[in-house]
This record gives structure tokens, sequence and C-alpha cells, in this order.
């Protein structure tokens, strides 16, 4: 039995009274972390059994099994089929995309990769690479590396792949006269039918590449700015801006609902310099230095948390379907995770916090997937 009933919301739990635990059974689910130690070239997806590293437990973290790749490791991301076909697991490396099956992985054995049907080289330097999840396909993007100015759009690669594809469909056209008009630097996802989303520091739009585009400007002060990053969560694209003033700790968070008629709302805190969103399931949650929830606005840790959550640097993040938030530390291969069930949903707090290491001292955690297995 699942820890959680689908169907009940997340919000409903949270406004529950904090109890001291769940009389179901917890959820039968590995985390898969990836691990990159350029210096000694090892690059592995490493399996936990996610029940032992969370708050609560008193087990050593449980390595079920790990998996070793021949190049570092940019990004995961799991997929459960929810019909007919593989659950998968999708691996971004610099140069490479590959599609695993996941069904045969199980809380004591994850076996050897199999692959899916799918590996491709991209022709192309994707170690900036990010992968967005839709209704039907995947989207791979590999942005050109950072420059000053940014190189304009066209330079840009990505693919809007099916989940059933066995081979890269013909790249997104930049050069389409409602693609290369926008700035950059640009983040990209898929909306709800698979639109493609687009943030640039002057626009938030979408286009399926038939209809004309559904965009809104971006107020002159976002301007100078970086996004960073780009979802689609409740019906509404959220994103992320870096202000690129390093002495400066702040968010400015986009939200948009898609409406042709719907203007962008803007939150910022002064408090937090969150670059990314953690992946998963809602409620949403923001990191980079520092760590916030929102929910149409920031929630932060408590002032006391200075050590253990406010200050921390984060590199990625994900919320599992049992309600934990799994959370890698940016400088060490440092695991957090934190039970929402017992987290008091208006402040951030260190109840329910566990912190475990994953690996060695030069080993860094680049990406996480949360994993459910029967």
């Amino acid at each position: 039995m699942k820890r959680v009933i689908q169907t009940l919301s997340l919000s409903l739990l949270l406004s529950l009274p904090a109890c001291t635990g769940s009389s179901e059974e917890p959820t039968r689910a590995l985390l898969a972390a990836a691990i990159n130690n350029p210096s000694s070239n090892t690059y592995q997806i490493r399996f936990f059994q996610s029940t032992t590293l969370q708050p609560g437990s008193t087990d050593t973290p449980r390595l079920v099994g790990s998996w070793s790749l021949d190049a570092p490791i940019v990004t995961l991301l799991y997929r459960r089929s929810l019909g007919v076909g593989n659950d998968q697991l999708w691996v971004l490396t610099p140069d490479r995309l590959r599609r695993y099956v996941a069904n045969n992985l199980t809380v004591d054995d994850v076996g050897t990769p199999q692959l899916d049907g799918f590996d491709q080289a991209l022709n192309v330097d994707c170690s900036q690479g990010y992968l967005r999840q839709g209704q039907n396909n995947l989207l791979l993007v590999c942005p050109p590396a950072p420059t000053t100015p940014p190189r304009p759009i066209e330079e840009y690669r990505a693919w809007i792949i099916p989940f059933t594809a066995t081979a890269l469909p013909t790249p997104i056209d930049f050069l389409n006269p409602n693609l290369v008009r926008l700035s950059t630097p640009a983040r990209l996802a898929l909306g709800s039918n698979d639109q493609l989303l687009y943030l640039t520091p002057n626009q938030f739009g979408q286009y399926d590449f038939v209809n004309p585009f559904i965009e809104r400007p971006l107020p002159l002060s976002l301007s100078s700015s970086t996004p960073t990053d780009l979802i689609f969560v409740n019906g509404q694209a959220l994103g992320l801006f870096d202000d690129n003033d390093p002495t400066s700790t702040d968010t400015t968070l986009a939200a948009w609902n898609l409406s042709a008629s719907g203007e962008v709302g803007l939150s910022q805190n002064s408090n937090i310099a969150a670059r990314s969103f953690a992946r998963g399931a809602p409620p949403v949650f923001v990191l980079g230095t520092g760590l916030a929830r929102f929910e149409g606005s920031f929630q932060l840790p408590r002032e006391t948390e200075t050590g253990l959550l406010r200050t921390r640097r984060y590199s990625t993040a994900t919320v599992g379907i049992d309600q934990f938030l799994y959370l890698a530390d940016l400088d060490t291969p440092t695991l957090l995770v934190i039970d929402l069930t017992v987290n008091i949903a208006s402040a951030l707090t260190s109840a329910g916090v566990r912190s475990s290491s994953l690996g060695s001292f030069q080993e860094r955690i680049t990406s996480l997937a949360f994993i459910p297995v029967e």
C-alpha cells in the first residue's frame, strides 16, 4: 500500500496536525542519485532505499546498487508509465541521451542497466543541458555555454522527443519567425498539451508550432537578469531569475497562468538566492543559496534555522509522492531529507530533517530522481 493515496492532495495533508508517524506502510521506493567525481573518472547512478534516508529512521542509508557510466551525468528524469510500456529513467550526459528500463528496479536489487531502445549521440555539447517532462513528450534542451553578450536563440539546440521514440526527431527550428525573435538567455519547458513554454529577460510565452504564440512582456527591471529555471505546475508556468549581481542574495519568481489576458505576477525576496525548482509533485520548492516553499508567496525557514536550512547551497532537489523533500548539498555529497507531514506548512523548520552522506569527499550529487517500486 502506498503511504500516500495519490488522489488526496498534499495541501490537505499538510493542514492536518503534526503526528508522530503514519500508520500506513511506507512507500516502497528508491532514490536515484547521480554522482560525479571527475578526478577519478567515476560517474555513477546510486540507488538508495528511500526509507533508510528519511528522518525518524535509525538505519544507515542503504545502497541497493549502482550503475556506472562512461561520462559525467548532467541530469536524470524518471517517468512512470501510466499505460502500456516501461517505466523509464532518462539519463543525459554531455554528448548522449539514453533511456533505461525502470520496471525491474526493486528495493532489493537494481540489476544492470538495460537500455529501452533509445541511446542517441547529440552531436552538440550538452553539458549545460536539461530535461523537462510533458504529457506525451520529453523536452531536451542544450543551451550554448554562457557568454557576454549571450549567444542568440538560433545557437540553442532542443528536441521534443516522444516517450516512445527510438531516435532523435528533427530538432526545434529556432529560425522559425515565432522563435528567432526571442531574446536570450532563455529557458524552455513543456505546458499541459506539450506546448513549448519559453522565458527570457523580456518575454514569457507559449507556442504550439501551429497557432500564433501567446506572450506576455516582462518588466524592464528584468532585462539584465538571467532566467535560471522554468516549470509548469498546477496550470501555471513558474520561472526564476538571477539578477547577475554577485553581491546580492535575492530571488525573483515569475508566475503566469498562460492566459493572453493574464498578467505575469512577480514575487521577490531578498533573503534567498533561489535558482532552481525542486522536481516532482507539488508543493513548489525553490532552492539555490537557501531554500523556500512557494505558495503565492515565499515561506522561508525560521531565523533559528540559519545553520541548517537558510544558508546552505543546494544543487538539486525532488519531492517524492511519499511527502518527503530530498535535497542535495552543492558543496558536498550530502543529502538532506525533510518530512513534509511533520514540518509546519507556514514556515520550514528543522523538525523532521535528516542529513546523510551519499559519497566520498570529492564526489558531488548532480541530480536526483524518486522512483516508486512495487
